[in-house]
């Protein structure tokens, strides 16, 4: 059997020639890794131990199928989000590392708070409803889905986290579910038009994968966001504020919904320096 040097190397040699030649050398470490039930740096630090034959075809199997293009999260089931490890398949979107600016800035306003109702409405994975449980205790987190194969998934990981008694899942259609008043409202809603796709898939092999209705959002891309945004008023509390996560070239319109709805607005850049979130806030007095 091989070496883990010589799968390493293989590795990378064949995801060159694949979907996402860019990350052919990190790509392979996390296989190889995560075939071995160890680290990338376990695998840099013995490259003359043997992979056994069960290890070794899994491994090429795995490679196989990023080669063409499968998500690495996918094949190994779970994406590191804000701290917290999530479990994440087909089912639903991968949560992406820019989608953590909103999470911070809606900690932020809820850390000003003694108590807070949020929403995360289109949960998918629960990425944002999890990763608001685990760093505000006194929140109570609300997470929305469309999907019951999406809502699936955030339960698992509420449970894993041990956060479920603090997160509630409720299916429908964006805030079809939610009859109070919310403190917070956070949205990561499809924004791609549905023009770009073809050409971006090209780019984001990922795409090709996950699910249209997740990333998809008419030809503008802001179909959802703009159903979203007519109804925050009716689930903002007084005083209470909305985190929308949007592509940089739609903060501008995204604002002037917001404002349009009656919220203040601020746009927050990413670590990119990217326009990602338009957050808005309701006039009146919150709970302090």
């Amino acid at each position: 059997m091989r070496t883990w040097g010589e799968a390493r190397s293989w590795g990378i040699a064949r995801l060159v020639t694949g979907a996402d030649p860019a990350t052919a050398a990190l790509d392979a470490d996390v296989l190889l890794a995560f075939t071995l039930g160890g680290t990338k740096e376990e695998v840099f630090a013995h490259p003359e131990r043997r992979l056994s034959a069960a290890d070794d075809a899994r491994f090429v199997s795995l490679v196989e199928r990023r080669h063409a293009g499968e998500p690495v999260a996918y094949l190994r089931g779970f994406k590191e989000f804000f701290g917290v490890s999530l479990m994440v398949d087909s089912r639903v979107l991968i949560p992406r590392p820019e989608t953590e600016t909103l999470v911070e800035e809606a900690l932020r306003f809820i850390r000003t708070l003694r108590q807070a109702i949020v929403v995360d409405v289109g949960t998918g994975s629960g990425a944002i409803a999890c990763a608001i449980a685990v760093r505000a205790p006194h929140a109570r987190v609300i997470a929305t889905d469309a999907s019951a194969d999406a809502l699936a998934v955030a339960e698992s990981n509420a449970r894993a986290l041990g956060v479920a008694a603090r997160v509630e899942l409720r299916q429908g259609d964006l805030f079809a579910p939610i009859g109070e008043r919310v403190d917070v409202v956070c949205a990561n809603l499809p924004y791609l038009r549905a023009d770009d796709l073809a050409s971006l898939v090209g780019e984001r092999t990922s795409l090709a994968y996950e699910p249209r209705i997740a990333v998809v959002a008419g030809s503008d891309g802001l179909d959802v966001i703009r159903r979203a945004v007519s109804d925050t008023n009716r689930v903002l509390a007084p005083g209470g504020a909305a985190f929308f996560e949007c592509d940089p070239p739609q903060a501008k319109a995204i604002s002037a919904l917001l404002e349009a709805a009656g919220l203040r607005t601020r746009v927050v850049r990413d670590l990119a320096g990217a326009e990602r979130v338009v957050a808005g806030r309701s006039s009146g007095e919150g709970r302090r």
